[in-house]
């Protein structure tokens, strides 16, 4: 076999063990909102996801894993993108704006993932629970970063940066949480994220700032 050929196959294999594990973590995610973290077993996880027992052990050890995982993926995509969409901003208020609403983009799509975490966050193990709350803390960073620097040059008044953006982080997940109230009244994500951005940051305007 050929080198190229070598790395081809490595490829695909890293594919579609990124795939299968894809699919263990949204089946486990999808039988624990409906019947809770204690009572999904290891079995019905399998069999949710449509592989065996014995290849889900190889994935992983229990399901403090498999939750890790879900709750890990979910910040993976604060990591990426949320740095992404605030580069794509010019002015400072903006770039507030762009790093809420992709939290909120994020928290819409992984919105039973969000979930899990609040609900199986208390029988996460002490290092696991660190390990989560250490890369909130990190994908976090870059919202309160934004908040900081508007703060700085005027475009918003003199608030605290680091409250308002776990205000805003906080909000965003509730959007998850709270999803049954809002399908209620028939609000979508975009009319969310819009009177949020008025009501926690347009309403902090600085002297630098000229509302439209």
């Amino acid at each position: 076999m050929s080198a190229e050929s070598a790395d081809l196959n490595a490829i695909v294999r890293g594919a579609r063990a990124e795939f299968r594990e894809r699919q263990i973590v949204d089946a486990a995610v999808r039988l624990m909102q409906e019947k809770g973290t204690h009572s999904v077993s290891m079995q019905a996880i399998a069999k949710s996801g449509g592989v065996s027992v014995g290849l889900l052990y190889k994935y992983f050890s229990d399901k403090e894993q498999i939750v890790l995982a879900a709750i890990t993926r979910v910040l993976e995509e604060f990591r990426l993108r949320v740095p992404s969409a605030i580069a794509e901003a010019a002015d400072p208020v903006d770039k507030v704006i762009a790093a809420f609403s992709e939290f909120c983009r994020i928290v819409g799509e992984q919105r039973h993932a969000v979930v899990l975490t609040y609900q199986a966050s208390r029988s996460l193990s002490k290092d696991g629970l660190s390990s989560i709350q250490e890369q909130e803390l990190e994908t976090l960073q870059p919202l309160i970063d934004v908040v900081a620097g508007a703060v700085e040059t005027g475009h918003l008044r003199d608030v605290d940066a680091q409250a308002l953006g776990h205000d805003l982080m906080s909000i965003a997940h509730m959007w998850a949480l709270k999803h049954w109230y809002f399908q209620k009244i028939g609000l979508d994500l975009d009319t969310y994220i819009d009177r949020q951005v008025r009501t926690l940051i347009l309403s902090n305007l600085g002297p630098e700032t000229t509302p439209s």
